[in-house]
């Protein structure tokens, strides 16, 4: 099955998920989280859209009680961010901001070419962080592999490709998964980033079967 017709099935059964069971499960994926959050020092995050993903402010809220460092994204490209990677001309890029505060996070309000709520462009932009863990998005998931499928832009495959020529590593990428959004298998394209991880919204956090970091064969 092609990536967009998973893509349409997915949207579908996601939008109609409840939002009482969003909310459970957002609990639940925080209570799979809570040894990630403990162990690293620095993370970045994502505010979700208001159907179909995993709620996040109650992972934000435990980051800023944990007096960890948190960074929210901004939805740009490579003319705007000045940010550039090998062969990124003009490509979608994630920008990320330094959060100070929970109450800095309620205030920020949807903007931008998705309507999501990010934190307001600054000039010169930030240069991009060197972060412990990325919490990553997704349409679907598979745990066993760490194989994500996103929406389709290449923000986030785009930002970790970057992050590990810019400082020389990757960080650990943990996946937030409703239990719609498992899947048995997602097709894969060589410029893909696996995950090494996936919080899932029974409570359990899944470790892919293989190493950190290490690429998986398509």
């Amino acid at each position: 099955m092609s990536k967009r017709t998973l893509r349409t099935q997915l949207k579908q059964a996601l939008d109609a998920v409840p939002k009482p069971a969003l909310l459970e499960q957002g609990q639940q994926v925080l209570l799979a989280l809570e040894p990630v959050l403990q162990q690293h020092r620095s993370f970045a995050c994502y505010l979700n859209m208001d159907s179909g993903e995993a709620p996040t402010e109650a992972i934000l809220e435990r980051l800023f009680q944990l007096g960890k460092d948190v960074y929210l994204p901004r939805c740009t490209d490579s003319s705007a961010s000045g940010i550039a990677g090998a062969g990124s001309h003009m490509r979608r890029h994630l920008t990320f901001y330094h959060m100070q505060s929970m109450a800095a996070v309620r205030a920020l309000r949807p903007q931008g070419k998705y309507g999501l709520r990010e934190p307001p462009a600054e000039a010169p932009p930030p240069a991009l962080p060197d972060v412990d863990v990325v919490l990553m998005p997704g349409l679907g998931f598979c745990a066993d592999t760490g194989a994500r499928l996103g929406r389709g832009a290449g923000y986030y495959d785009n930002y970790v490709s970057r992050t590990q020529q810019l400082h020389g590593r990757r960080p650990l990428l943990v996946g937030l998964a409703l239990s719609q959004q498992l899947m048995l298998h997602v097709p894969l394209e060589p410029h893909d980033q696996c995950l090494d991880a996936v919080a899932c919204g029974d409570g359990q956090l899944r470790w892919a079967q293989r190493a950190p970091g290490e690429i998986v064969d398509i």
